[in-house]
């Protein structure tokens, strides 16, 4: 309840300021002209500790760290806890346009600006009517889930280029490049963009890479030279080669013959090695490595050794860097197996992830039946806001684990774009986007704004949904999802993380 009775206040005022002025000087009391907010805090005891910013120049008041979602239903009847000021006479608009005096011992409704009136004792004097300010309080609340995966679907590529069948991508400098197989010239070509002003696709047909194949594995390296390189293998010749463009290729004299795959590349103490396999002679896979301090290929005995297991991945691969709690960088890594590894006591496939820290390859992820990592054609792994995700073709889940080893669903929010099928139609990437059911994609994390960068080739999808029944909640049937999409390009990114680099100016 407000008090409206500010005119009663102020006669009070105005009849003390005559009383005192007919008293001697001695007696006279000097009313302040102040008429600021020195403190002002709400009770978000529900939310937490929110510090609220006083702008004397803007008489803005207003909180830097926004409330959580859904802190509407909260604020709209909110207590002020503090109100500081010289006079302790604040007032706000009533309904009928005049000023009623705030309790604060009263809720008030903050889910849009407040404007409220702070009145200097002058002002309730009327020795100086003029002395009072306005101040409009903002109570910032986010509006979206900080714990959900935020999708931006860039359609700024539409009837550019066409990407069909299989690709791959990788982040160079701040660009990625994109490498598939043209469906009309059956040749190689390099399609580049901008991560940070993402617009018009640049194609070019590659010289120097086998022709009409796209490559098993592409990173970028930096040996004892000015810049740094892309690298790239080739099935089954056992080159490598190198670009500093992405188009131009030549084999490279830094690598032997028999290389297989890159596997990734991981820099500790300002020392870089690129790891990679190769095959010998006994027609064997072995671990290979070469620094960038000193060029020589160095056979990885660590383990078994240099021998690679059978149960390591031979193509499609992908991998991410993680600071260990010995803060020793280490490499994550998933890829397609010709094995099969199965859970415990079950005939489910799982997706092993493997380990490296400089010192050896290991088997890293479990197989429990109840913490393992469903099998994942394609699969990509990505360690992101301190956590490490697991996704694939199909894209029907995402995997967690705090480091690798030990794995479960992750949140619902930090999901793909599902749709409702059951309001019929196809999908609209602008309006109902529909991940389930691809298959050729590439994707990349870009490390500077922490953006998920997916691209899906121009195809068909197809999926199984279970639903419920028509005619019962508590039986259910399965339904055959089927889709035709076109090349499509999306940008994700966790709203926390979205916050806080905004925060930071980023």
């Amino acid at each position: 309840m407000r008090i409206k009775f500010l005119s009663f206040i102020a006669s009070f005022f105005m009849v003390s300021f005559v009383i005192t002025s007919c008293l001697d000087d001695d007696n006279n009391i000097e009313y302040s002209p102040d008429a600021t907010i020195h403190a002002f805090e709400l009770d978000t005891a529900g939310l937490g500790s929110y510090k609220f910013t006083i702008d004397q120049l803007s008489r803005e008041i207003y909180n830097e760290d926004s409330l959580p979602v859904h802190a509407d239903t909260i604020i709209d009847k909110i207590l002020i806890k503090t109100l500081t000021t010289a006079s302790g006479v604040v007032t706000m608009k009533d309904k009928s346009g005049n000023d009623s005096v705030i309790n604060i011992n009263d809720s008030i409704d903050l889910r849009e600006p407040l404007i409220i009136k702070v009145w200097s004792t002058e002002a309730l004097a009327g020795v100086s009517p003029n002395q009072t300010k306005e101040y409009t309080i903002k109570v910032n609340v986010h509006r979206h889930d900080p714990d959900s995966l935020r999708w931006k679907y860039m359609d700024k590529i539409n009837n550019q280029i066409q990407i069909t069948g299989e690709q791959k991508s990788i982040i160079f400098g701040n660009e990625v490049f994109t490498y598939s197989i043209d469906k009309d010239n059956k040749e190689l070509y390099r399609h580049k963009n901008s991560l940070t002003n993402f617009g018009n696709w640049d194609k070019a047909q590659t010289v120097g890479l086998p022709e009409g194949k796209l490559p098993t594995s592409i990173v970028t390296f930096q040996f004892n030279r000015s810049l740094p390189m892309l690298y790239a293998t080739s099935a089954g010749d056992g080159y490598v080669y190198e670009s500093a463009d992405g188009i131009n290729w030549s084999k490279s004299s830094m690598f032997g013959e028999g290389v297989e795959l890159l596997l990734a590349t991981l820099t500790n103490n300002d020392i870089s090695r690129i790891c990679y396999t190769k095959k010998g002679a006994d027609n064997q896979r072995y671990f290979y490595y070469q620094t960038n301090d000193m060029p020589q290929e160095t056979l990885d005995e660590a383990e078994n050794g240099g021998k690679v297991p059978a149960n390591f991945p031979t193509k499609n691969i992908s991998y991410t860097v993680y600071k260990s709690a010995k803060n020793i960088k280490s490499v994550l890594l998933v890829g397609d197996t010709e094995t099969v590894t199965l859970a415990d006591d079950s005939e489910l496939e799982t997706t092993i992830v493997w380990a490296y820290d400089g010192s050896k390859w290991i088997e890293f992820s479990t197989t429990s039946s109840v913490a393992y990592c469903p099998k994942y054609t394609q699969p990509s792994i990505i360690y992101y806001n301190d956590l490490v995700y697991i996704f694939g073709q199909n894209f029907s889940s995402i995997y967690v684990s705090n480091q690798g080893l030990f794995w479960r669903k992750a949140n619902p929010k930090f999901a793909f774009p599902h749709r409702d099928w059951s309001k019929g139609g196809t999908p609209n990437p602008s309006v109902d986007p529909e991940f389930r059911g691809r298959t050729n994609y590439s994707m990349v994390l870009d490390p500077a704004t922490q953006n998920l960068w997916i691209i899906f080739s121009q195809g068909s999808a197809s999926f199984k949904e279970e639903v419920e029944k028509e005619e019962s909640t508590k039986s259910t049937t399965t339904e055959t999802r089927t889709y035709n999409h076109d090349l499509e390009v999306w940008r994700g990114r966790l709203n926390q993380l979205w916050f806080d680099l905004a925060k930071a100016g980023k």
